[in-house]
Formats: structure tokens, sequence, C-alpha cells
């Protein structure tokens, strides 16, 4: 808990380097590597998000999914609600968005959001369900099984988008193909490569190495994901953060706050509602509930920098989301008080 904390400190840091010195990050972000053979670009956060995603299959023990496998009902729910919550919010906040006077912001705002919510469950749910006492396997099959279902989440969800901001939703604006466009052709590839492959390819070194070896690089990995994470924090905000100190627009950064701190609270409430609904027992409701209410965020601003890097609407909440999902995560995670006397330590599961 400790590290995440820090995590957040450090986060925030990145952010102000981003907005101070964007340059640099922006200059990282350009360099690509193309693929021999075909059209095909690598960019550095695509490398660095493929190998947060690989370092997060080396860490997952197959025993364990075995015996998460043995009551499958679980994993399909959790499963399921990330991937059709979006479905539910986002006309949601096209209505609310209605309104709004600068359609183009609002069509960034939607597109922006969906991004985020059509990633797959976040590795961190992993690590922050097991600080709140969660069923760990559980939700790391969640994780893997929500990343597998990524090459047609991502491009339902950009094609929603697009629905929504076109001539009969929010936004009305021209560009509107370019995100049918990126659905058809460049979104379920970029979940497959960058998401899917580095997760599977991680899990399958994981199972030649010794249980020994793999604990031994356990301390190395968890080294490396937390440079990855601050560096594609860093990368991914320079541009839109850039481009909102030199062309400052209080309304829009609050709207992008308001609505990712809204929407992210929402999914973790779904997810706690879920549990109850369900009568789960604590530690599998601790892990539907980070399942549901934790995105990729760092994979939604790898695509949004790569496709819509001169829209800092797109961006914008995405960065607030990513900052604002560990700050609800952390809050939820809070173990509840304990009368005096009680340990509240669960008793062993056969």
């Amino acid at each position: 808990m400790v590290v995440q904390r820090q995590l957040l400190g450090l986060m925030i840091g990145c952010y102000v380097l981003a907005g101070v010195c964007p340059a640099p990050g922006e200059a990282l972000r350009a360099l690509t590597l193309r693929i021999p053979g075909s059209t095909a670009e690598l960019t550095l956060p695509m490398a660095l998000l493929a190998v947060m995603l690989f370092n997060a299959g080396l860490g997952v023990r197959i025993a364990d999914l075995r015996v998460v496998l043995s009551r499958p009902w679980r994993l399909a729910l959790g499963v399921a609600a990330n991937a059709l919550l979006p479905l539910f919010l986002l006309p949601c906040i096209a209505l609310i968005l209605r309104g709004w006077p600068d359609p183009a912001e609002t069509e960034g705002l939607v597109i922006g959001l969906m991004l985020v919510l059509a990633m797959p469950i976040a590795g961190g749910a992993v690590s922050w369900g097991q600080n709140a006492g969660g069923n760990v396997p559980l939700v790391v099959a969640m994780v893997i099984g929500s990343t597998l279902l990524s090459p047609l989440t991502v491009p339902l969800g950009m094609r929603m988008a697009g629905q929504l901001v076109g001539p009969y939703g929010a936004g009305a604006l021209d560009d509107t193909t370019t995100v049918d466009t990126i659905a058809e052709t460049g979104a379920g590839l970029f979940a497959l490569v960058a998401v899917v492959l580095p997760c599977l390819i991680g899990i399958a070194v994981r199972t030649v190495l010794s249980e020994d070896r793999a604990s031994r690089t356990l301390p190395t990995v968890k080294a490396v994901n937390l440079v990855n994470i601050l560096s594609l924090c860093y990368i991914n905000a320079a541009g839109a953060l850039g481009q909102a100190l030199a062309h400052p627009d209080p309304d829009l950064l609050a709207a992008a706050v308001a609505l990712s701190g809204a929407v992210c609270a929402l999914t973790f409430f779904c997810g706690r509602w879920l549990s109850r609904w369900t009568r789960c027992d604590r530690p599998d409701g601790i892990s539907l509930t980070f399942a549901t209410g934790m995105n990729n965020s760092s994979a939604a601003a790898v695509l949004a920098a790569g496709s819509f890097a001169h829209r800092a609407s797109v961006l914008l909440p995405i960065l607030s989301y990513s900052l604002l999902q560990k700050v609800v995560a952390g809050t939820a995670g809070r173990p509840p008080r304990l009368p005096p006397g009680v340990t509240g330590v669960a008793p062993v599961r056969e």
C-alpha cells in the first residue's frame, strides 16, 4: 500500500513535469519502429505498454487459475460487468453533454471516456484487491478474461462512441469517420498486439520457469513496471497538458475531471452493488468491485495519444481517470473498522 501511495504522488509529479516541460515527452512519443513487411509501426508507448502487460502475465500462477475456473460464474460475472457497463454509462454521458456549448469538446470527452471504459480490467486491480483482502486468483482470472475479450470490446466501444458523437448524437462533427476507421482497422489490432499477446507470452514464460525462478524475478518485474507506468504517464500527458497550458480552457479541464471522477466512482459503486446482489463473500466481493471499477487507462492513453494526439479534449478525461481511479481504489480498498477484540482474520477456505 505504501508503494501505491507513492505511485499516486509520483504520477502527480509526472503530470506537473509534462505540463511544464512537454517537449521531451512529445519527442519520445514520436519515436517509431516500422515493422518489416508491413505498414504498421511500433511506437515507444506501445512498447512500454507491452512490457508492462508481459510483466503482468509473468506474475500469473496457472495453479491459482485452475481453482478459479472450477467455479466460473463469478469470473464470468466480473468480466461481463466490466465489458457491458460502458454500454449503459456512455449514452448517459452523451446525454448530459448534449447541452455543452462546444461540440468538439463534447466529442473529445465522450471518446476519451469511452476509450477508458472499453479497455480491459487494469492489472493494478490485482494489487489493490490483494491489499483490500480480495480473492487474488479470482481478480487475476478476471483481468486475463477481460484482456482476451479486448480485441472485441475496444472496437465495439469505439463504434458506439462514433454513433453517439455522430450527426444524431452529441457531437455532429465532420471527423466522426476517424472514430469508425480506428474501430474497424486499428483498435482491435492494437488490443491484440499491445495488450493480449504480451500478457499471454508472459503467462507462457511463467509456466516454463520454475516457481523459485519466477519468485526471484518479481522484485525486478515490479521495479520495471513502476518505471513503465511513470514513463507512460509522462509521455501520454505531455501532449495534452502542454496544449492545455498553452491554450488554457478551465471549463474543459473542470468537465474532464468532474466526469472522470463521477464515472470512476459509479463503476466502483456498481461493482459493490453487484457483489451484494449476488451475495458474494467478502473476498470475492472485493475482487468483483475492483474488476468492475478499474480499467487499463494506460492502454487507453497510448491508443488516444497515437490517434488523437492533437485533441486535448480526448486525452484530458483519460489522464484524469487514470489519476482519480487510484484515489477511488484507495478509498474502496480501506478495510472496515472492526469492533474491539475482533481480528478480522478470514477463515481458511478449503
